[in-house]
Parts: structure tokens; sequence; C-alpha cells
């Protein structure tokens, strides 16, 4: 099981073209950095011809106060050639700080043009919900243990702590010699509950998989009924 990605680190959140919200770091107050793609609220053509004015809008949960800012986008950038849908490309960016006693961030942003309309974007008027797996949760297991010689498949184990407040824990994985093989889903069971938190494990038994299986998974657990994902910052959790 590998060391989980940027613990300890600043709080940076990144919202790309293709319609993605990639959280890093962990959840501490403090500074925390947006990075913003104009290209979900402007096309290319109007990027050549107008100044936008780009308006973000972030309330801290549960503590209930809110924060806003301006990402300015002056027009004639060459945004064609500088647009990344990865997130590297040309990003617009703004620092705010996230409060004591926050666990989740709801975002959402606006932008009027030149014709008077005002565009948003807030997942369908939802608004974009982040939390940050880091502090929501600790991995303490994740291993491929092997069959006895009687058996035909090892095991694949998982121990998951979490904050009382999750409602559900799954885990998604493959083989990482079969990449294209469909991921497989399997819900975890609470084993353990208590006002300090909750344990997760896998089914009675363990979840079967071939000799020698090496398995990339990440994890979706649910707060509130909202689903929230924590794949190791963009670099999978690994058990073998």
């Amino acid at each position: 099981m590998q060391l989980r990605q940027n613990a300890g680190a600043r709080p940076q959140i990144t919202f790309t073209s293709d319609f993605h919200e990639l959280v890093q770091g962990d959840l501490v107050p403090g500074p925390c950095l947006l990075r913003y793609d104009p290209l979900r609220l402007v096309s290319l053509g109007d990027a050549a011809t107008e100044e936008h004015h780009i308006r973000a809008y972030v309330r801290f949960h549960p503590v209930g106060v809110e924060w806003q800012g301006l990402l300015e986008l002056p027009a004639g950038l060459p945004l064609a050639e500088l647009a990344d849908v990865t997130g590297q490309g040309f990003m617009l960016t703004a620092t705010f700080d996230i409060p004591e006693g926050c666990d989740a961030l709801e975002l959402w942003f606006s932008c009027t043009h030149d014709d008077g309309q005002t565009h948003w974007d807030s997942d369908l008027g939802k608004n974009h919900w982040l939390r940050f797996g880091l502090a929501d949760l600790k991995l303490k297991t994740a291993k491929v243990k092997p069959a006895k010689k009687t058996e035909a498949q090892d095991t694949l184990a998982f121990e998951v702590s979490t904050k009382p407040k999750i409602e559900s824990v799954e885990v998604r994985w493959h083989l990482t010699n079969s990449p294209k093989t469909p991921r497989i889903i399997t819900p975890l069971v609470c084993t353990g509950d208590t006002p300090a938190g909750k344990t997760w494990t896998a089914p009675d038994g363990g979840i079967p998989v071939p000799k020698g299986a090496v398995v990339a998974f990440d994890i979706v657990y649910n707060v509130d009924s909202r689903p929230y994902t924590d794949d190791n910052q963009g670099r999978w959790h690994i058990a073998d």
C-alpha cells in the first residue's frame, strides 16, 4: 500500500475546462489556492474580443461564512494555444482562507458577458461541493492476502476509518494487469461506530482476486447523500 499523497500540504482546488474538480493537499486552516479554467464560462471566440470578470463564491461548512473574489480575464489572450483540459494550461487563480472548523467547501461561479447575460457554473444549480479525503478518512489496511495452498484465489482486504458523519464507503477497483477491464465496485461494511468515528472493512471473507494480483482503487464515500471521491490525489491507491 503506497503512502498518502500530499499529506500536510497546503490545500489547492482546480476546476478544469472538461468540468472536473480536483482537490489536492490537506484540509488545514489558512490559505487555499483556487485554480479556475476560464473556458468553463468563456468561449474561445469571446475570449479574443472581451474582457471577462469571473466571480468566485465560496461558502464554508459548517461554519457558514462566505468569501467572494474576482478572477480577471483580459481580452486577447491566445487561449486556444494555452488551453489544457488537465488544468496544466492557462488558469485564473485566487487565494482565500479556510476558517477553523471548516470540513466542506461549497463553490459556484458567475460571468456577465458584454450582451448583459450572466452565465453560471454551479453544477446545474446544486453548486460544487468539495471535501478533503485526507481529513475525512484514513486508509489503515489495503492489501492482497495470499491464499492457502488449498485455495484457488487470494483475498483483497480493506480497513478504513472515517469521521462519524460518513454515511457509506465503497471501493472501485481493477487489476493493474487488466487496465481495460471495467472497475468493480464493492461496498464496505461498517464494523465499528463510535462518537469518534467509524470503521469500514471488506465483506466477511474478503474480496476474492487472482493469485499474485495487484489492485488499483479509489474510494467513494457519502456525506449528506453527496458522493465524494478519494483517488489519492490523482495517483490511485494500490493494494498488493
